[in-house]
């Protein structure tokens, strides 16, 4: 091996034959391979898909494309062109400088690698752009469907109540409403925080598609409920209050309860009457007590089920008031009246209640009638009918108990009783609801017409008619 080696001509022969080596392996990694042996086709792509990007829809609406896919032919070599997955070739329009009106924008595209475009149709597109307008509208509620049978449909309450619609400003002119629909299917009780989904629609009914409603869903409470009715509230009393003590005031926290039932049963009430036990206090003062309330019979619900009562009582007190007018009522028409008692047509009358309610009585407060309804021309005795504000008890009811009236016709011939009380001679008057009468006892106003037995003398609350009306037996 050394005498080759050391052989000069070996040498330049070995050295040639690794330079022709490393030439050919150099050139043929490198030289690219001609074209024209490169077998290559084209291919038709349908209905790829336009891709919209870079509008802001807060700020702008765009009118849909007149057309949305584009068709492309593509040229390639076979493998790539069968091979390749449709959703590789993508068409692209950039919305990103768009300004109001009409914008005519090219198509960009993207190809598989190995594949070019030979052509695409269309290359660009017009779109209309318009700026976005809001509006508030308030919330309906449109039912489907019936409640359970004899049940009815109360007010809907909806949270929100409004909701913002926003649309091209050519197309929010034509919303009219904003609705959402509950279905019914025989519910007999309040549907409450219902999840409803909004919809806009123009004058005729017809939804708005296009519409970005804001929110899109609203809570709703559909009150379903049997018929019922509003009724006024009244207090009524049971038991008695202790010693000397008597009611100056009671006041409900609302004075109207509502009841529930069927029509023929709600057609028998007219107010309502709770009934507060007098026994359940022990001095005076002010204080609140909770009332339970029971529907009516026949009835199968009230609202509210409680309620509190304010109630102020008070140490009796006493007054006289003088010259009250007797009025008389009921003279038949033809007739003329005059009262003939040498104790005048006035009376003075001694009453007992809260000193702060008997420091605002007047004789304008009180209401003294003797009704002559019914009677022919001559001399009457007619019992006084007293009618004393709330939480006054008449504190001596024998003081006067009668007025003698003469009732004439207008050509009778005057007689010398008469003419002397002809300066009492009293115009009729409407009556008042709500009085004293000494023969037949005291009519408690607020009480459904309850009449009391008369009163004894003196002046506690323990006598009968002071101690009704005082101690809030009566109203």
């Amino acid at each position: 091996m050394d005498k080759w080696m050391k052989n000069n001509n070996f040498n330049k022969i070995l050295a040639l034959a690794l330079g022709i080596i490393l030439w050919t392996i150099v050139h043929v990694d490198t030289e690219p391979i001609s074209q024209t042996t490169v077998s290559t086709t084209s291919k038709i792509i349908e209905n790829v898909k336009i891709e919209l990007t870079g509008l802001d829809e807060e700020k702008y609406v765009m009118d849909p494309l007149s057309v949305d896919s584009v068709q492309m032919e593509v040229r390639g070599k076979k493998s790539d062109l069968n091979f390749k997955f449709s959703d590789a070739y993508r068409v692209m329009l950039d919305l990103s400088n768009v300004q109001p009106g009409e914008n005519t924008l090219p198509l960009s595209y993207s190809l598989p690698s190995g594949v070019t475009l030979e052509s695409m149709n269309p290359q660009d597109i017009t779109v209309h752009i318009e700026l976005r307008n809001s509006k508030s509208f308030p919330i309906e509620l449109i039912t489907k469907g019936a409640p359970a049978e004899g049940y009815l449909l109360g007010t809907p309450v909806i949270e929100p109540a409004t909701a913002e619609v926003t649309l091209a400003a050519s197309e929010l002119g034509k919303v009219a409403k904003v609705q959402g629909v509950m279905e019914l299917d025989g519910e007999n009780e309040t549907v409450k925080e219902k999840k409803l989904k909004l919809y806009a629609y123009d004058s005729d009914g017809n939804e708005i598609k296009d519409a970005v409603i804001s929110p899109a869903t609203a809570s709703v409470e559909l009150p379903i409920t049997l018929p019922y009715k509003t009724l006024p509230l009244d207090i009524g009393f049971t038991g008695q209050l202790p010693g000397s003590l008597v009611l100056a005031r009671v006041t409900p926290e609302q004075d109207t309860v509502t009841v529930y039932g069927t029509d023929a049963a709600l057609a028998g009430v007219s107010s309502y009457q709770a009934t507060l036990d007098l026994s359940q206090f022990d001095a005076a003062g002010t204080q609140q007590t909770k009332l339970e309330l029971k529907p009516p019979d026949g009835l199968s619900k009230i609202d509210p089920g409680t309620i509190n009562v304010t109630v102020s009582i008070a140490e009796i007190g006493q007054r006289t008031i003088d010259n009250i007018p007797i009025k008389l009522e009921g003279v038949a028409s033809g007739l003329h009246a005059a009262i003939t008692d040498a104790a005048g047509s006035t009376v003075s009358l001694t009453v007992s209640g809260a000193p702060t309610l008997l420091d605002q009585l007047d004789q304008d407060s009180i209401s003294v009638i003797a009704d002559a309804g019914g009677l022919t021309a001559g001399i009457h005795q007619l019992p006084l009918q007293i009618s004393l504000p709330r939480f006054i008890s008449l504190q001596n009811p024998g003081q006067r108990q009668t007025v003698t009236v003469e009732l004439r016709s207008p050509d009778a011939t005057t007689t010398p009783e008469a003419t002397d009380a002809a300066s009492g001679a009293v115009t009729p008057e409407p009556s008042v609801d709500g009085v004293f009468n000494p023969g037949g006892g005291a009519e408690l106003p607020g009480n459904s017409g309850a009449t009391a037995p008369p009163a004894t003398d003196g002046a506690g609350p323990s006598s009968d008619a002071a101690g009704t009306d005082g101690n809030g037996g009566g109203a």
